[in-house]
């Protein structure tokens, strides 16, 4: 600690590339944000009546996120043209949904590990690629692949309890999804 009652700290590698790409984002595409509120009622009942079951036969607690992957996944094969990236004047659209969820970190940041072909899944599998991926990046056991390829960002700032968030899309990416939290 310094005289003036602060210290410097460098960024490491890995903030600094994830930065660096973030700025570029809001420099390559304009953001545009719209929010909707939605019930989770029936969410909430069919979470409440089968976590117990769930947990005992996966081995993992059952969150909301797993419902919400889901639905977008089913959301992106209805409009393909949001499961894409633009190259110039082209539109390249995705065969595979490689749905990207951010893990957070604790007090170090967030991490963006993608669910491959998350199309192919139902939605156990969903939660298990989920709970693989969120576990592995916690204990810093992610592989550069496990990073690459996302056509489409989910992100849930609401486990924290914001009720608004304005993500910044990931490129190539043409959009993002921010949840919210639940609220009775």
């Amino acid at each position: 600690w310094g005289a003036d009652g602060t210290r410097v700290v460098m960024m490491d590698t890995m903030r600094q590339a994830i930065a660096d790409h973030m700025v570029r984002s809001k420099h390559t595409s304009p953001h545009v944000y719209s929010m909707q509120e939605i019930d989770c009622t029936g969410i909430a009942n069919y979470r409440a009546k089968h976590k117990a079951a769930f947990e005992k036969s996966e081995g993992f607690g059952l969150s909301f996120t797993p419902f919400f992957l889901e639905a977008t996944v089913k959301a992106l094969e209805a409009f393909p043209y949001v499961n894409c990236s633009l190259e110039g004047k082209k539109i390249i659209l995705k065969k595979n949904v490689n749905l990207g969820c951010a893990v957070a970190l604790g007090n170090t940041g967030l991490i963006v590990p993608v669910i491959k072909k998350a199309e192919e899944k139902n939605f156990v599998g969903i939660a298990r690629s989920l709970n693989d991926l969120a576990q592995r990046a916690r204990n810093k056991k992610l592989v550069p692949d496990d990073v690459a390829g996302g056509t489409f960002t989910v992100t849930n700032p609401g486990v924290f309890g914001t009720i608004i968030g304005t993500p910044i899309i990931n490129q190539p990416q043409v959009a993002i999804l921010c949840l919210g939290a639940i609220k009775k």
